[in-house]
């Protein structure tokens, strides 16, 4: 390879590094988007707390509770067998789950008008 292939073969896979991070990015936003406006519209649930930890599939583990076996984890997702465990963690629950340990610190009023009317929050929240 000569230098000058080598020096493009670098910027394409700086290009593929740095596509494949915006594109994470939009989905972050999109999928919080996604978890507020559930909080919205089913009220004090995992997806709105802020002990829920989750970046995909609308299940989350809760930071709330303590960490358990990777089987607990497993049965937290409702398997009762798999050939994989993983490691030990907090349980996991759906977006849509309630409990006593919910928490919501965050300041609603800080966000746009237009993003509170698109998740159903607008009026609620002044």
């Amino acid at each position: 390879m000569t230098d000058l292939q080598g020096k493009i073969e670098t910027l394409r896979q700086q290009f593929i590094a740095a596509s494949a991070a915006r594109q994470r990015a939009d989905w972050d936003i999109e999928y919080q988007e996604i978890c507020d406006r559930t909080y919205w519209e089913f009220g004090q649930c995992c997806a709105g707390c802020d002990h829920w930890r989750s970046d995909m599939g609308n299940v989350g583990e809760c930071t709330a509770a303590a960490p358990v076996s990777g089987v607990e984890v497993m049965k937290s997702l409702g398997l009762t067998s798999c050939s994989y465990t993983p490691a030990p963690g907090h349980p996991c629950t759906r977006s849509t789950d309630k409990c006593g340990k919910f928490k919501d610190d965050f300041d609603w009023s800080t966000l746009d008008r237009n993003y509170l009317i698109r998740i159903g929050a607008f009026g609620v929240v002044t």
